[in-house]
């Protein structure tokens, strides 16, 4: 015997019949396809789908002095300014990605010739974030 219910959706007001269903009726459950057996296995995709399907960097690749991002993320914080200098093991950059901040570790002494994005920008993984010479 179906329950009448009153819902309300987006301030529209709905009358409702429910029909309440028991552990052993054979409706409790629905059929279902496993999830594994949907997915195709790797070596039926072809390659040139896997090659287009790879994201791109936003910038060209990293060069000799460049600090890249280590993973995908959102700058919240640049610690160093253009022209500072910096040694080997200081943190340069600040990223935050799933409520982690991840610091950005110098891994060269040098002066921070370039900083390539402000706090705030996303940035993906492999991404140049500055430059020291």
């Amino acid at each position: 015997m179906p329950r009448k219910f009153k819902v309300t959706v987006n301030n529209v007001d709905y009358d409702v019949d429910v029909l309440e269903i028991g552990a052993g009726s054979p409706q409790a459950m629905p059929s279902y396809t496993p999830i594994a057996a949907q997915i195709a296995p790797i070596s039926s995709v072809p390659a040139a789908a896997m090659v287009a399907a790879a994201p791109s960097a936003k910038t060209g690749p990293a060069g000799a002095g460049d600090q890249c991002a280590q993973m995908g993320g959102v700058v919240v914080n640049i610690p160093v300014k253009q022209g500072h200098s910096v040694n080997e093991g200081d943190v340069v950059v600040e990223l935050e990605a799933m409520k982690m901040k991840v610091p950005v570790i110098a891994d060269r002494s040098g002066q921070v010739a370039r900083i390539l994005v402000a706090v705030g920008d996303g940035v993906e993984n492999g991404q140049a974030l500055l430059t020291i010479a």
